[in-house]
Formats: structure tokens, C-alpha cells, sequence
């Protein structure tokens, strides 16, 4: 008998060993599958294209001094702090390692963290849906057009997207799980911070989730008893979260920083999808579609069973909620009553997608039309994950499941045909060919002007001298118009140094005559008055010096080499071209 119930025992620890190890694998081996494909997807021709400024202007404050860099992110260049830091020292072990800071090194990091960020989006969906929905909703989103140019670019919306992804699912684990609540709540009160650190826009988010909390303990759904159960762990972690973000208060008003964004319109805000998924309509049209049975049916039966109280339904658990995985090989609900409660099971999940996609849009829609500039796709991009997984939720509801199969692969299949129009187009501005150009040409002694500085003329020629050093060509600090936003306190304003010392017609001669030969580049003019003052500098320089070879490329980036004479004498009566200050681009 004793020798039975050991084999017993011993049968019983080893099926249960196999499942926990099937378990694990049904997990697992799509998520890993998931990010191989993810980091094949968003690797494709990383380095290929020129940085543009914006890209270039992280690179070269990343790599300044760290008291320099410090110094730069706690005064002109308030946002992404985590993101220029992070890289800051990412750039340092990459140079340890023997590697040029190439196009493809300093966007590495961007293309792992939107490929994590896709492991967490199908791990959000298997585990509040279904293994097939999270495959789905981490398809969508890993193909997603938005998606892909913030996974190839070095800047720190990608960090933030996997920050803000993992925030949610930790958020939704303080209500659902049935064990190591505490580690949920660190990580959600960790990720979060780091978001808000990373990017500024975050703050839209944290205040999103703080409605969406208060959503779901207002809602008679199944999880509102378990909310009001933990009513101090959740109302903890907003409240930990403001304390550790304590020091972004002062940077976070200087809204100034988005005053190159224009204010919105409502075309604008109908057309957002249609720019953050590469101007395809179908796709758009077939997507927002593909939502409606989750934002029409599950708000239906909700109505229903609030104007049918009498009819008493078996609520289930947050950790039935939490656990359950509605399988395809199951029978569909039957129709009529029975098929209410298995759609309010959804609730709080449609509650809190519609919050992340859709609240997220609409609130920053109704700040931009205020001061705050905050309404644009790349600041948006945060809720492409809430919007792949409503469609994966709403997707898990059409019945027949032949027709939910088949609108789902061609919904995949369309998005995968769009994001292989990203590639071609990747290139915003060419400054590599421009850098290139130069430094091929470039002589001992050359002189380089350059405008425009604070719109990323410099900095990005100043990336591309430093990853690929074919030459000595460098700008010298007498240079007119050399500045850099790092450079001074305020960012912008020093005595005698301006961007538009540039269009200076006395600065640039008697800069031009302690040099040989001159190269004067132009690029990211701002504005049409500008643009009229760049050609009377070049008509100038035209007819009083010798053009000896000049190169145009995209993003309408020139650059002309002079052979300097003898310049005629300037009398008084010679005006400076330079209009006045213009704003910062980011």
C-alpha cells in the first residue's frame, strides 16, 4: 500500500511538473518566437538611412561630458532625461568595445525596446484574453507603421513605449493577480516613473490611468470588488509615483518646447490615424472597423443587465477574469441571455483600452487647443498598443470563428503589405551625403559656416564628422552662428552668437577672410523669410567669391565651397540679413 501511494505521489508531482513546464511553454515560445521576428522586422536596413536633426541632436548631447550633459537636461533641454542619459552611457560602452557610433549603434537600443514592448503587448492579451488574441493584438501592433519609425530612430519614444506597456500590465496585475501583489505594485509605480522621465508626454498617460482606476471602481463589474479590496495598494501607487516625479514639476511648464507644433483642427484629429498608419485609408478604414463589436456589443449588454436586474447572474472573479483563455475549439455562446455575461466579462478591459487610445487622443486633442502643444503622432504613438489590443479584443468576438480567422489574417496580412512601405521612405533628411560631401572635399584651414544652428544644421554635421572621421573638417568657435543649445544656461541667447549671425553679411566676410576657402551649408530653413534672407547670403557669396563645387540633398540640405578673394570693403551702409530669433525644433 505505501509502495502504491509513492508511486501515486510520485505520478501525480511529475504530471504536475509537466504541466507547469507545458504551461510555460505555451507562454513562452510565442513571445520568444514574437521578438525574434520583432528584431528581424525593426533591424531590416537600421542603419541605412541618414540620421535627421532631431535624431542627431540626441547622439550629440548624449555624448557630451556627463556634468555637461547633466547640466543641459535639467535646464534648455528638459525632456527625456532617462533617454539622453541611458544613452550617454550606451555610447560609452559601445566606444569601450572598439564600435563607431554608426546609424545602426545608436538606434540599437530604440529597435530592442519596441520589440520587448511587443512581447508585452501579446503577453497583456493572452493573458486577459486569449493565446490567439495576444498573438493578434502583438502582430498589429509589432507591424504597426507608427511602430516601426519610432523602433529605427534614436530617440526616446520607443523606451517609452516599452516602459508605458509594461506600466499597464502592471496597473491591470494590482487588480487581477492572486499573489506577489507587491511586486506588481513596485513594478508599476518603477515603470511609470521611468516613463515620465523618459518622456514628458507621459504625464498624459499617468493621468489617464488615474481615471481609468477611478473608472473601475465606479463600474459594477467584476473587478470593482477586488478595486475596493485594494483600495490602498492602488491608491498607493499614484501617490508614489507623484513623489518620485517631484523634480520634473519645474521643467515640465516650460511648454515652449512644442511651440513649433501648429494648433490643431478636427481634420486633424480625424486624419490621425490615417498619418500614424502611412497614409493608408484601407487599412485604417478596416481597423477601426474591426473595434466596433467590442465598443457596440459589450456597452450593449452592459445596458442590458442594468435594465434587467431581476435576472440574476454568477458574477465571476478577477482571477476568473484574469486566467480564463477563451478557446477556439469551444462552442460559441448561445445566443440571447447567455451571451451578455461572457461579453461583460470584456468590460473592464474595453474600459481600459478605450481609456489608454482613446481618452489619450481626445485629451491631448483639448490641451493643444490650448497653450500646450501636444497633439502630434510621434507624442501619440503611446496608444498603438491600446489600440491593437481593442481590435484584438473586438476581433475575439465575431462569431462565426471562420470569419473571425479570416478578418484577422487579413487585417495582419494588410498591415504587413504597409509596413513594408516604411522602408523606402525611411530617409526624413540626407545630412550624411552632405557630411560625407564635405569632408571629401575638405582642405587644411577650410572654413565652415553653417545656418541653420538651432534648427540642426551643425549638430548633425558635427555627428557625422564624429562617427565617420575621414577628415579634420570641424567648425572652429569664431564660426558665425556656432552655437549649440548645450552651450549656454538659457540654451539660446548669447552675446554675439546667434544662429542668424549667419545670415550676417559682415560676420560671414570677415570670417570667410581667415580662411582659404569657405563652406557655407544651409539646411532646415524655418521659416519663408528665412528662406528669402539664406538666398540673398548665397547671391552674395556668389557674386564676391568663387564657387567651386556645391552638393544638394534631401531635406533641401546644400553646401557650397568658395574659394575666398580678396572681398570688397563693406561701408556702413551694408545690412545684416539676420531677421531676429526663430524657434528650436525637437
Amino acid at each position: 500500500m505505501n509502495t502504491q501511494r509513492v508511486h501515486l505521489h510520485i505520478m501525480t508531482s511529475l504530471a504536475l511538473r509537466l504541466k507547469a513546464s507545458r504551461d510555460r511553454l505555451t507562454t513562452w515560445l510565442p513571445a520568444m518566437l514574437l521578438l525574434v521576428v520583432a528584431l528581424i522586422l525593426y533591424l531590416h536596413a537600421l542603419g541605412q538611412p541618414s540620421l535627421w536633426f532631431d535624431e542627431a541632436f540626441s547622439v550629440e548631447l548624449a555624448r557630451q561630458p556627463l556634468p555637461r550633459l547633466w547640466q543641459a537636461i535639467w535646464g534648455p533641454e528638459p525632456n527625456m532625461e532617462l533617454y539622453y542619459l541611458l544613452l550617454h552611457f550606451w555610447l560609452q560602452l559601445t566606444g569601450a568595445l572598439g564600435l563607431a557610433p554608426t546609424e545602426f549603434i545608436v538606434r540599437l537600443p530604440s529597435a530592442i525596446c519596441a520589440a520587448l514592448s511587443v512581447v508585452v503587448t501579446y503577453l497583456f492579451g493572452k493573458r486577459y484574453l486569449s493565446i490567439s488574441a495576444g498573438l493578434c493584438a502583438a502582430l498589429l501592433y509589432l507591424l504597426n507603421y507608427s511602430t516601426l519609425i519610432y523602433a529605427q530612430q534614436t530617440r526616446a519614444y520607443a523606451l517609452q513605449l516599452l516602459l508605458l506597456t509594461l506600466s499597464w500590465y502592471a496597473l491591470v496585475a494590482c487588480y487581477t493577480a492572486r499573489r506577489r501583489l507587491g511586486g506588481w505594485w513596485t513594478l508599476y509605480v518603477i515603470t511609470t516613473t521611468l516613463a515620465l522621465y523618459a518622456q514628458l508626454f507621459s504625464l498624459i498617460i499617468f493621468f489617464i490611468q488615474t481615471v481609468a482606476i477611478a473608472g473601475l471602481w465606479l463600474l459594477p463589474t467584476a473587478w470593482r470588488e477586488r478595486a475596493r479590496q485594494r483600495w490602498k495598494l492602488l491608491a498607493s501607487a499614484p501617490a508614489a509615483i507623484v513623489l518620485l516625479a517631484l523634480p520634473l514639476v519645474p521643467v515640465a511648464k516650460q511648454t515652449g518646447k512644442t511651440d513649433w507644433l501648429a494648433k490643431p483642427h478636427l481634420h486633424d484629429l480625424l486624419n490621425l490615424l490615417a498619418v500614424m498608419l502611412g497614409g493608408d485609408h484601407l487599412l485604417v478604414t478596416l481597423l477601426v472597423l474591426s473595434c466596433l463589436p467590442a465598443l457596440i456589443l459589450i456597452p450593449l449588454a452592459f445596458s442590458r443587465q442594468r435594465h434587467q436586474p431581476h435576472q440574476s447572474q454568477a458574477a465571476p472573479t478577477a482571477e476568473t477574469v484574469a486566467s480564463t483563455s477563451h478557446s477556439e475549439s469551444s462552442p460559441p455562446p448561445a445566443p440571447g441571455g447567455q451571451r451578455w455575461p461572457h461579453l461583460l466579462d470584456h468590460l473592464p478591459l474595453l474600459w481600459l483600452t478605450g481609456c489608454w487610445f482613446i481618452l489619450t487622443i481626445l485629451l491631448s486633442f483639448g490641451l493643444s487647443l490650448g497653450p500646450a502643444r501636444l497633439f502630434s503622432a510621434r507624442y501619440l504613438v503611446v496608444t498603438m498598443p491600446a489600440f491593437a489590443l481593442l481590435s484584438a479584443l473586438s476581433l475575439s468576438l465575431i462569431r462565426p470563428y471562420l470569419l473571425q480567422r479570416a478578418l484577422t489574417l487579413l487585417l495582419i496580412a494588410l498591415s504587413f503589405a504597409n509596413a513594408l512601405h516604411y522602408y523606402p521612405q525611411a530617409q526624413i533628411e540626407d545630412w550624411r551625403s552632405a557630411a560625407m560631401w564635405l569632408q571629401r572635399h575638405y582642405q587644411a584651414n577650410d572654413g565652415l559656416v553653417c545656418y541653420n544652428t538651432i534648427q540642426g544644421c551643425q549638430v548633425a554635421f558635427e555627428y557625422y564628422f564624429y562617427a565617420y572621421p575621414i577628415s579634420q573638417a570641424h567648425f572652429t568657435n569664431d564660426s558665425p552662428g556656432n552655437l549649440l543649445s548645450w552651450q549656454t544656461d538659457s540654451g539660446y541667447a548669447a552675446p554675439r552668437r546667434t544662429p542668424n549671425a549667419a545670415l550676417d553679411i559682415n560676420a560671414v566676410t570677415t570670417y570667410a577672410r581667415q580662411h582659404p576657402r569657405l563652406f557655407y551649408i544651409v539646411g532646415r530653413v524655418p521659416n519663408s523669410q528665412a528662406a528669402r534672407q539664406v538666398n540673398q547670403m548665397i547671391n552674395w557669396l556668389d557674386q564676391h567669391y568663387r564657387l567651386l563645387d556645391s552638393i544638394t540633398c534631401a531635406g533641401f540640405i546644400s553646401v557650397h565651397l568658395y574659394q575666398v578673394t580678396a572681398a570688397p570693403g563693406l561701408t556702413s551702409s551694408t545690412a545684416s540679413l539676420s531677421p531676429g530669433g526663430t524657434s528650436p525644433v525637437r
